[in-house]
């Protein structure tokens, strides 16, 4: 497990270092595969219903294009069998297999179960859901053919959860940056207008400022600790030139890495104070 762990680890800090949110499902989804000896992965974002909503599928390998394509293969995936219902109605949010939730028996002789065999060839899920408040589930399923997932693999994927949670965050956010604040070349640009440009981490602190999040606030969102905030605020400011969050976020419109103007004094959700 260390070298899974480690492995994850340095992966969700080269995460965080990338400003291109398409980058994100391919470096998580291939380490775990790898991790947990999965052949295929299932990337759940957005909410489903059986009738709706898209189905992200990876794998190393090609998939049979029946199995992809098929609709009701995708309606028994969007149908979360046995996992919306442990994690929808629950605050439990421990990584396990299908088979463990309701029973081997149960799972196996499931519609779902045979519709999976049928169409990837797969005879095991492990669901890594991504702990958030509200009814919508998000995560990952991880297909098997071999034997079920072990506790090894567990306790494993709950260590790791933390990390993917950030991770995800990270790319939602790069994701709202690139849709708010017009394209990557001209953030890029003004950005290494600065004497010392802010690093990937500072701008996302940047963008959640502007939006009047405290650092605890801005820490829930990125996953990391409010003291590792102060230390991206206090760099922020220095590199900005100001003494607050509302200079910062002023100077930072003037330079053109946030949208919006000084003259609109802060910006929307910005206010004066000295709350960092």
């Amino acid at each position: 497990m260390p070298d899974r762990y480690a492995r994850m680890l340095d992966l969700a800090v080269e995460v965080m270092s990338t400003e291109a949110p398409a980058s994100v499902w391919p470096l998580l989804t291939e380490e775990l595969l790898t991790a947990l000896d999965g052949e295929l992965i299932v990337v759940k974002e957005v909410p489903w219903t059986p009738e709706q909503g898209s189905v992200v599928i990876r794998s190393p390998q090609p998939l049979p294009e029946a199995g992809v394509g098929d609709d009701s293969v995708q309606a028994h995936i969007r149908s979360g069998y046995p996992f919306i219902d442990r994690y929808g109605a629950s605050s439990d949010w421990t990584p396990q297999s299908a088979a463990r939730v309701v029973g081997a028996r149960t799972w196996q002789n499931s519609p779902t179960a045979d519709a999976l065999r049928q169409a990837f060839g797969t005879r095991h899920v492990f669901g890594l859901p991504l702990p958030e408040r509200g009814p919508h589930v998000s995560g990952f399923l991880v297909h098997r053919s071999g034997g079920d997932f072990s506790r090894h693999d567990e306790r494993y994927a709950a260590r790791v959860q933390p990390l993917l949670k950030a991770a995800t965050a990270h790319r939602a956010l790069l994701t709202a940056l690139r849709k708010s604040s017009g394209s990557s070349d001209h953030r890029r640009q003004a950005n290494h207008a600065l004497a010392a440009p802010l690093t990937p981490r500072e701008t996302n602190v940047l963008h959640l400022l502007a939006t009047g999040l405290t650092a605890e606030g801005i820490g829930r969102r990125l996953g990391i600790s409010p003291r590792t905030v102060h230390k991206h605020l206090n760099a922020l400011y220095r590199k900005l030139g100001a003494t607050d969050r509302l200079g910062a976020v002023l100077r930072a419109q003037d330079a053109g890495l946030l949208p919006g103007s000084a003259g609109g004094r802060g910006g929307p959700g910005v206010t004066d104070t000295h709350s960092r």
